[in-house]
């Protein structure tokens, strides 16, 4: 341990429980009301030196909001964490919620919202983390959390608030080694006479929320208030949640955990979506979704499988079907806030595969271009680094600070693309990294590069059903590259038992020609319908791409040769996170070399025991574990993932 981290230490183990708000606030922890553009400084000690940065894995899921009234209930969130430091008894943790969640109404953009009801908020720590039991698991190693604003182990919130976060803190009650899991543990309950009647409510949000309200880990059920009855938490078992519980409750979870560590220690932050984050988790070779995650990373997006390939801090900022056109629409501010407060040294923006719609970029003329406006002209496509009045004559060239009139032009790339839409995306991502840059001036922006999108569904002509075993057989166009317990997806029919869930696919009993078969329960009445049926995706010659993704003049070629080459270093970034070189068959990294179908790794003609993909658009744990190894390996991205400055 470096001098910094031991001086800062001795410093810590001086300052009592009932200062510790007082001392973070004066020193390491910025004040809320902190101007974004100045709170990632502001978290550097007054030395310099010592840096508190967050280390923790975030979170994403969505549920269906529970609009029935009843029952309420309060939640205790129970989830491992793991952070990549050494820590000192005595070191004060950080554990930080963001007290909004993102949203997305059907049909519109994501919105940050406040959360709508008054809660009571408690946290305690457990060390060791012990989860002898998925569904009474022991909690005695706990050790109460006090939140910052007040000292006080409860945390009262109320919609309208000034506070965009709350934050607990504990001192490491021993020495807990990099890697270790520790537990964060949080009771809350909504507040009779501020939120209704009740005292238990759950927090719930809408369809495809959230970053920060997530999975049911467990759950009192109770009607009486928890937080007044047991202010120590000296329960010792929980209880799962369990189907008395209506709609789909999701409690809250850590946004990031922010501790001292050495001034050269890396954190990164994603701000990706699904893409990085594992929305794909829970199908073939898969754990769960996000957050639940089926492995030590707790998110198991290749993201997150990255830093802990590298045994870096990583932290998740994501939500599935996130996007540039979201973002720069509905505003990141309280994003940018909280990520200002998690301190990142590198930050992993979104995978813009839910980008491809974009407004054609136009031809150049004489007009009035604004900032990061992109245009095409002679071949060439431009983006505006000043805007105002062009001049008569086109730009042309392919270098920067091109003169047109009162408007200065960069050389972005060839006028190669079909649709001429991704360039006004380049455009959408400058605005954006400005956003980012002015939260966290310090920080690496490494974006990715787009991974396939593709479809694999063919019609069967023929299909038969044995309600005796069970046995669905399905004749299809070509079956011969499929292989025994490959995973295929059965659709169209009726009853709908006869489909298969997007996150069950049914794997291959039998194989006889051009007929497959799977095996159903038994018992089922006689199916009706047009069948149709999701090929493997391990055999990229069954793989269709879908609009945009196929050769090389689609939208993903010419935004994964943008992020390549950053022409004229047009774009805020280091060097890309090149995932789509490695999620693709033929692993191409120039457009020519295209090919829109995902990667396939047969071994001796076995099935390799899941797809990268298993829906045709996200990584299983499979592709996402083998992405994240090859860019482990990557060394000029290893080398500027491993320097904080």
């Amino acid at each position: 341990m470096d001098s910094t981290r031991r001086n800062l230490i001795v410093g810590l183990s001086a300052i009592s429980v009932g200062s510790i708000a007082a001392s973070l606030t004066a020193g390491a922890r910025p004040a809320l009301a902190t101007p974004v553009t100045a709170a990632g400084n502001a978290a550097r000690n007054a030395g310099g030196q010592t840096v508190r940065r967050a280390v923790a894995y975030g979170t994403n899921a969505g549920y269906q909001k529970d609009a029935s009234g009843s029952p309420q209930m309060a939640f205790v969130r129970r989830k491992e964490y793991f952070l990549p430091y050494n820590l000192k008894a005595g070191e004060l943790i950080e554990f930080s919620f963001p007290l909004w969640t993102l949203e997305r109404p059907p049909r519109s953009p994501v919105l940050e919202v406040d959360l709508a009801e008054a809660y009571d908020f408690m946290l305690s720590m457990e060390y060791p983390f012990n989860d002898n039991s998925a569904s009474s698991p022991d909690l005695a190693n706990r050790y109460r959390c006090l939140n910052t604003r007040d000292d006080k182990a409860i945390y009262s919130y109320v919609p309208g608030q000034a506070d965009r976060m709350m934050v607990f803190t504990v001192k490491a009650p021993a020495d807990i080694p990099a890697f270790t899991a520790i537990g964060g543990i949080l009771l809350h309950e909504c507040v009779a006479g501020r939120s209704g009647a009740v005292k238990n409510k759950a927090i719930n949000s809408v369809v495809n929320a959230s970053t920060f309200i997530g999975r049911r880990d467990g759950s009192f059920n109770a009607t009486t208030s928890l937080i007044a009855d047991d202010p120590t938490m000296t329960r010792t078992t929980f209880h799962a949640a369990n189907a008395g519980q209506t709609g789909n409750p999701g409690t809250m979870l850590v946004g990031a955990i922010r501790i001292a560590v050495p001034a050269h220690a890396v954190a990164i932050m994603s701000m990706g979506n699904s893409k990085l984050q594992g929305a794909n988790e829970g199908t073939a070779g898969s754990g769960t979704f996000g957050d639940g995650g089926g492995d030590r990373c707790g998110n198991t997006g290749w993201g997150t499988r990255l830093a802990y390939k590298l045994r870096l801090g990583c932290v998740q900022m994501s939500r599935g079907a996130d996007s540039y056109n979201y973002q720069l629409i509905s505003g990141v501010s309280r994003r940018m806030e909280f990520a200002a407060w998690c301190n990142p040294t590198h930050l992993l923006p979104c995978d813009p595969h839910n980008d491809t719609s974009q407004t054609s970029t136009p031809a150049w003329s004489q007009k009035t271009w604004a900032v990061d406006d992109t245009c095409r002209v002679n071949g060439n496509a431009y983006i505006a680094d000043a805007g105002g009045a062009s001049g008569s004559v086109a730009p042309s060239g392919t270098g920067r600070n091109i003169v047109d009139g009162d408007v200065r032009w960069t050389f972005i790339g060839p006028d190669d693309m079909a649709s001429t839409a991704g360039m006004s995306l380049a455009g959408k991502m400058r605005k954006l990294f400005r956003q980012y840059r002015a939260a966290m001036p310090d920080v690496k922006i490494i974006p990715p590069t787009l991974t396939p999108d593709t479809t694999s569904s063919v019609n069967a002509s023929a299909y038969t059903y044995d309600s005796d075993t069970g046995a669905l057989t399905l004749t299809i166009p070509d079956a011969s590259k499929l292989l025994l317990k490959s995973n295929v997806r059965v659709a169209g029919l009726t009853p709908k038992t006869f489909n298969t869930s997007w996150k069950n696919y049914a794997p291959i009993a039998a194989i006889n020609g051009n007929q497959i078969t799977v095996n159903l329960p038994v018992g089922l009445s006689s199916p009706i319908g047009n069948a149709s049926v999701n090929l493997t995706w391990s055999d990229p010659s069954y793989q269709s791409p879908r609009s945009g993704y196929a050769a090389h003049v689609s939208f993903r070629s010419w935004i994964n040769r943008f992020l390549r080459t950053n022409p004229n270093g047009a774009l805020d970034m280091v060097i890309c996170a090149d995932a789509g070189k490695w999620g693709e068959a033929g692993n191409p990294t120039t457009p020519a070399a295209e090919t829109g179908a995902w990667a396939a790794l047969p071994t001796d003609g076995a099935s390799p025991g899941g797809a990268f993909t298993s829906d045709g658009t996200h990584e299983t744990s499979q592709g996402n574990d083998y992405i994240a190894t090859r860019l482990a390996a990557d060394p000029a991205l290893v080398q500027v993932l491993q320097k904080a400055d």
